[in-house]
């Protein structure tokens, strides 16, 4: 059973999952997710209705007037999640379909399973045959029409929070296989990353867009786009992947604020959550290991001390909000312990994480699988539980998580 909302922001408990329990929840998860299947719902699928895509535009544009058109999604997806299967289709991701990738590659380091390796090959056949066309390489983004206060992004758009995810799933089936068309792929790739991404002038370096279509500055896209150029530098040696890299990651480190912490945007909106802040410091930790520039890693030693002194409930386990967001309503997201163990495995060369990853795996194990295989998704106010499995918000980040932990764990 989940810890009730007390005991979240009280549990002191930590121990290290046994090797068999791990295997146990892993195993189970991939029964869960043959019989589901790859399509399913979503986080945002209410918000994706015609209905829910105009009560947002006119919140972003009226503010607290327009709150009695948006007040009833807020409270169905809070009090009544499953109703998304009456109201919405099943949708397959692209972000989910990658990091379902990595963690069948995973299994299979772990295990030698032939099944496992057959199931990467058909999650990349499949992320190939939904590219987006049209630009200087493959790239992916959502399959729905997404309303935010920058205005409208319509379904198939390209994203630099999407398709870097792709890439690493590419680079990674072509080490485990010396499959050279999957890293031809995966440099096409990172000529989409490259070429099709307006940057923006920052004070220092460039500012990366989430899409071809907009001049964003949101703070997470400049930090995937550092990375993921950075590793492609590394691969093939690219000045122009490098010189981007470096723009976005110096972009990132003049982001932070004296405390440590990102706003989620240059010069707008400020709230600081657990997943952009992980998905900021995991993008800036991997810029660093190829650039080597020692202001990156002393940017992410200071927001990993900001992260660990804020997003965490004393207990130890992960709190959605530091600053702002609907700290009013969610008190545990899924989505957050997966970000958590992948931020803490990711950072292990530099900093002691591996008590951090022991207890979220733990956790993950012990509380967070349901019965049928799959995770529960939220806890919210009141003790309201989400059991809606969303691959793209939460199941497939925690699969490939414990995947990798548990990786870890047998080559030890």
């Amino acid at each position: 059973m989940l810890p009730t909302n007390a005991e979240i922001a009280g549990l002191h408990r930590s121990h290290r999952p046994g090797v068999a329990a791990l295997q146990g929840a892993l195993l189970r998860f991939v029964a869960w997710l043959d019989r589901a299947g790859y399509s399913g719902y979503d986080q945002y699928d209410l918000w994706a209705t015609r209905y829910g895509i105009w009560s947002r535009r006119q919140y972003y544009r009226r503010g607290l007037v327009a709150v009695p058109f948006v007040a009833p999604l807020a409270a169905a997806d809070w009090l009544v999640p499953g109703v998304r299967r009456w109201l919405c289709p099943r949708r397959r991701y692209a972000t989910a379909d990658a990091h379902y990738l990595m963690g069948f590659l995973s299994l299979h380091r772990a295990l030698g399973r032939a099944s496992d390796l057959h199931a990467a090959v058909r999650l990349a056949s499949a992320l190939q045959q939904t590219s987006i066309a049209g630009f200087s390489g493959p790239c992916w983004g959502y399959p729905f029409d997404w309303e935010s206060i920058d205005g409208h992004c319509p379904r198939h758009t390209p994203l630099v929070t999407v398709t870097p995810y792709v890439f690493d799933a590419f680079l990674e089936l072509a080490q485990v296989t010396g499959d050279r068309a999957y890293l031809a792929y995966a440099r096409s790739i990172a000529d989409f990353v490259a070429r099709d991404l307006h940057d923006t002038p920052a004070r220092r370096g460039r500012a990366s867009p989430y899409t071809p279509l907009d001049r964003s500055q949101v703070i997470n896209a400049s930090a995937y786009r550092a990375a993921c150029l950075a590793r492609a530098a590394a691969v093939w040696g690219v000045p122009e992947y490098r010189a981007l890299a470096q723009e976005n990651a110096h972009f990132v480190v003049d982001q932070q604020l004296p405390d440590g912490s990102w706003p989620y945007a240059a010069g707008g909106q400020a709230f600081v959550d657990h997943i952009h802040t992980c998905f900021v410091l995991k993008g800036l930790y991997r810029a660093y290991q190829v650039l080597n520039e020692e202001e990156l890693l002393q940017a992410v030693c200071r927001g990993y001390a900001y992260y660990r002194g804020n997003l965490f409930y004393p207990g130890g386990l992960p709190r959605p909000f530091a600053r702002g967001g609907t700290r009013q309503f969610r008190v545990a997201e899924l989505y957050d312990y997966a970000e958590a163990l992948n931020l803490a495995l990711v950072l292990r060369p530099h900093l002691d994480t591996q008590p951090l990853a022991d207890r979220i795996a733990a956790e993950l194990v012990d509380r967070w699988q349901t019965p049928a295989g799959h995770f529960v998704t939220r806890v919210s106010a009141g003790g309201v539980r989400n059991c809606v499995p969303y691959h793209r918000w939460g199941q497939a980040q925690a699969f490939r998580a414990l995947a990798l932990y548990f990786e870890g764990r047998m080559r030890a």
